[in-house]
């Protein structure tokens, strides 16, 4: 009786066990095919509909008649094998019909729901009362912890690795179970063990075989060290690939064709975050500067031309204020950059004398600045590779106990938009209060947003700094003039310039010495007046009304920027499509 009663317990808690490593392998693979698909669709397409099609193949696995688990192993370690490539490659044809919606979505029935149809037949075929308990917290409700081990660990460039490890493991307890089956058979008739799991290999050495195919190889290049990589179909070269705290970060360069109308932009060296231009500069024989003096250089002495985005210049225009005394004797001693890119900004205020502290929360976009776009060297102790929330908030503390070593800046350049948003956290009222604390009296922050002017995003960007500031201006960066219907209507750069100053903002006109040699700076600076925007063209000024501002101050307990900034990240993806090649976004 008693050895009846251990076996039984030991029948059960193998079944847990089994079915709580089903669940785990799950997350962890929804997790690593998250990873890998989000440079290509970015994070807000990506997640849209992932957790609709994760329930529903749940759903449809628990209802269906389920296979064996032995022939449940088999078509489950082939899909994970499988999956380094159907993630990239279908991701990259659906990528192609440019519908931030359907795109990703066809990527998730093809290659998401068959591993999450099969896992789940999996767990229920061992026990099916258990595997609902189990399943009840399904593969979503690690998942964010998951991400953020993964995005602490800077694990994402480990995808393959980890769909191949899955994959494995499905082939080895199916090995197991078929030597276990052979062992345990008496029948006359009964193969022979070895052949059996000698037969099973068969579909593991066809799916290697298929792995090691060089035309199913992605050239993805976040795993090797090869690198320039020059791309066989484009004129395009990857100069750096490197997985980060903010997805993958690429450095390339789209260089001109023999056939130059087939590369309508070309000579351009840009930074990418995952789904994201982060900056660029103009390259080759699209170097130009004024007077014809001698161009700014990377690391290898590579001549760099003008920014690419108008945007980093026009925050520039933060220097030329000059309705506070600091602005009128043209002192400006210390400027904090918060968002790095390829430092356009930092490089600048540095040529200007001015003492400039960075914080930028990724190491690799740092990396690169300095070695492919020229930033020069902050000095020590002027860089912080952290998050703007926590340093802005632990200097803040230094300047009210009145410690001698904290610094209080004159201009301050917020950018933190990348991938179609900004971090919420860092444009709520108690940010902004925690930065004013640290900008001194009569300074002056800059801060750049992307969207469109009708949307509730800028709207509560607008409110939420008038509240904390007092008084704002709003610039576009457009280089040629547009029509207000145009600016109210379709995806626009936005800097705001605030200040607690109870005196009215205003801007002192260029010259020769603000330009830097740089036509872009001419163009953009000297034409600040003709960029203004109205802050009543910000939504529908008519209805506007104290509840509805009330709506749109963000804090950090009523923040629905995210929320607001949805369809806006689908429509700057489109956009990002549109403005470069798809085998810009196809190779990193």
């Amino acid at each position: 009786m008693s050895t009846n009663s251990e076996s039984a317990t030991w029948t059960s808690t193998k079944s847990s066990l089994s079915i709580l490593a089903v669940s785990v392998a799950l997350s962890l693979f929804t997790t690593a095919y998250e990873n890998s698909v989000i440079p290509l669709f970015a994070s807000v397409p990506t997640l849209k509909y992932l957790g609709y099609v994760v329930h529903t193949s749940t759903a449809f696995a628990i209802i269906t008649p389920n296979l064996s688990s032995s022939r449940i192993l088999l078509i489950l370690g082939c899909l994970l094998l499988l999956a380094p490539h159907t993630s990239y490659w279908i991701s990259v044809h659906a990528a192609r019909f440019k519908d931030p919606i359907y795109s990703p979505l066809v990527t998730h029935a093809l290659v998401l729901a068959p591993v999450v149809y099969f896992s789940v037949s999996l767990a229920m075929s061992v026990d099916p009362t258990l595997a609902l308990i189990v399943l009840a917290a399904n593969a979503l409700q690690l998942r964010p912890l998951l991400m953020l081990v993964f995005s602490a660990l800077s694990l994402d460039a480990l995808n393959s690795v980890i769909f191949t490890a899955l994959g494995c493991a499905c082939f080895a307890v199916y090995g197991g179970i078929r030597v276990d089956v052979g062992r345990h058979n008496t029948h006359p008739n009964a193969r022979n063990t070895r052949s059996t799991v000698a037969l099973s290999a068969i579909p593991l050495v066809l799916t290697v075989l298929l792995n090691l195919n060089p035309a199913l190889r992605s050239p993805t290049l976040v795993n090797s060290i090869v690198t320039p990589y020059n791309s066989p179909t484009y004129p395009l070269r990857i100069l750096n690939s490197t997985q980060s705290k903010t997805g993958v970060v690429v450095v390339g360069e789209i260089l001109p064709s023999a056939d130059m109308s087939s590369t309508p932009l070309h000579s351009i060296r840009y930074l990418r975050a995952s789904h994201s231009l982060l900056g660029g500069v103009w390259i080759g024989d699209s170097v130009a500067t004024l007077d014809s003096f001698p161009p700014l250089t990377d690391q290898d002495g590579t001549p760099l031309g003008d920014s690419i985005y108008s945007a980093f210049v026009l925050q520039e225009a933060v220097r030329l204020v000059n309705s506070t005394p600091q602005g009128r004797k043209g002192e400006c001693n210390n400027a904090l950059i918060i968002g790095l890119g390829t430092g356009i900004s930092a490089n600048a205020f540095a040529q200007h004398g001015i003492a400039t502290t960075i914080v930028e929360i990724d190491p690799a976009v740092y990396d690169a600045a300095r070695q492919y776009f020229g930033l020069s060297d902050p000095g020590n102790n002027n860089v912080f590779l952290q998050d703007a929330r926590g340093w802005v908030r632990s200097r803040r503390a230094m300047v009210e106990a009145e410690d001698p070593s904290a610094i209080k800046y004159d201009v301050i350049v917020h950018d933190c938009f990348s991938g179609g948003g900004v971090p919420e956290h860092l444009f709520s009222i108690e940010f902004w209060n925690d930065l004013k604390t640290i900008l001194s009296t009569e300074g002056v922050v800059a801060v750049n947003f992307a969207g469109k002017l009708a949307s509730d995003s800028s709207q509560a960007i607008l409110v939420t700094l008038l509240r904390a500031f007092g008084q704002c201006r709003a610039f576009n960066d457009h280089v040629e003039p547009i029509s207000p219907e145009h600016l109210h209507s379709n995806f626009v750069n936005i800097v705001f310039f605030c200040t607690p100053s109870p005196t009215p903002l205003t801007f002192r006109s260029a010259v020769e010495e603000d330009y830097l040699h740089s036509y872009l700076r001419r163009h953009i600076l000297s034409s600040l007046d003709k960029r203004e925007i109205n802050h009543a063209q910000f939504g529908d000024s008519s209805i506007w009304s104290a509840t509805m501002e009330e709506k749109f101050v963000l804090t950090d307990a009523h923040n629905t920027l995210n929320t607001w900034q949805e369809v806006e990240a689908l429509d700057h993806w489109k956009l990002m499509r549109e403005m470069v090649p798809d085998v810009v976004w196809e190779t990193y």
